[in-house]
């Protein structure tokens, strides 16, 4: 789609795309990672076995160490133990979760003119029943496998089942050219629909229809939220009128709100829900350590991280209703215990 500004150059040296990869990425997960600029304090133990936790209507998938661990019935446990997944998004009946999962292959790379061996990095895209049972690979980042060693690799990131389950959006980056929005059947695991060109989208997220896509946008520099029909028909900018850069977008389950990632300009970050159709701004936290939230199922609680003395730990914060009609913030409640959850994996929550 021609809506989405192409990239100005193309890179001569794998030298450079991977600089220009730390360097984007540390422009994403820094502020995210270290919210509050301190430094991480040691961790507790991963847990072993089930955890007691406050108890929350439906279930919520996060990340911690690395593995996808869900919150339910007053305890959280794994559902994952390989230590390598990332950004876990849960279907609307709270069944199925889908995750990425990093792996590498020894392969070869072309630097300065010659080929080198290298080792290629790149993510699939997996399946689980919350109550166990196998995994199921939806789609392997392992896009070209050649018995020369120049494989084609993908790092596809964010994985999010559409309301109805038949479909699911991620960001994929194939070979460092960019991250680009895709739709999936998830049942074949083929594509559907390239919802860009020459772009660096992250964090897609549906809306409760199933008609638009919210997604952040590196594209231009800076982020901000960009709202995708998933027909393909338009992008537009979602108005929002905080100071500062917005990212990691979540829909309420009525489209009406956004929760979103406000970073500060002069450092740190909070949680705010932005009104779709008016752009009305509400902070739901204000401690400038709190970041990546998403809606509860019934659109009247917020669950997100937030960094306590160089500790990520989960949270969840009753909206009471009333908070977004001008009302108070309640006191959030905390979730995990200090095991070490990813600062940089966005939770989700649903039935």
């Amino acid at each position: 789609m021609r809506w989405l500004r192409a990239r100005d150059a193309v890179f001569a040296a794998i030298a450079v795309v991977l600089l220009v990869a730390y360097v984007s990425f540390g422009s994403r997960a820094a502020p995210v990672l270290l919210p509050g600029g301190g430094t991480l304090t040691p961790t507790p133990a991963r847990p072993s076995s089930a955890v007691p936790a406050p108890q929350v209507a439906g279930s919520i998938a996060f990340i911690l160490r690395g593995d996808v661990f869900v919150v339910k019935d007053g305890k959280y446990a794994s559902l994952t133990d390989k230590g390598r997944d990332l950004a876990p998004n849960i279907s609307q009946d709270g069944r199925t979760v889908i995750f990425a999962r990093t792996e590498t292959i020894d392969g070869k790379r072309a630097v300065d003119g010659n080929i080198t061996p290298a080792v290629l990095r790149y993510t699939d895209v997996v399946k689980r029943d919350v109550a166990g049972g196998p995994e199921t690979i939806l789609l392997t980042g392992l896009r070209v496998k050649s018995a020369s060693g120049n494989h084609s690799v993908a790092w596809q990131d964010g994985p999010a089942w559409s309301p109805d389950g038949k479909r699911f959006a991620i960001t994929s980056d194939v070979d460092g050219e960019g991250a680009e929005l895709e739709i999936y059947d998830a049942q074949t695991g083929r594509r559907q629909i390239a919802l860009s060109q020459q772009s660096d989208l992250a964090d897609p997220a549906w809306s409760g229809d199933g008609k638009t896509v919210a997604v952040t946008s590196y594209t231009l520099g800076a982020p901000y939220i960009l709202l995708v029909a998933v027909d393909g028909s338009s992008a537009v900018p979602l108005k929002i009128n905080a100071d500062g850069e917005y990212y990691r977008p979540s829909f309420s389950p009525d489209g009406t709100w956004i929760v979103y990632t406000l970073r500060h300009p002069k450092g740190g970050n909070d949680v705010h829900a932005v009104e779709v159709k008016t752009g009305r701004d509400v902070a739901l936290t204000s401690d400038g350590h709190s970041w990546n939230g998403v809606f509860d199922p019934t659109g009247s609680w917020v669950a997100f991280l937030r960094d306590t003395g160089g500790v990520i730990d989960l949270y969840a914060m009753d909206l009471a209703s009333t908070l977004l009609a001008n009302g108070s913030p309640r006191t959030p409640v905390k979730l995990t215990h200090g095991e070490g959850v990813d600062g940089s994996s966005r939770p989700a929550w649903s039935k």
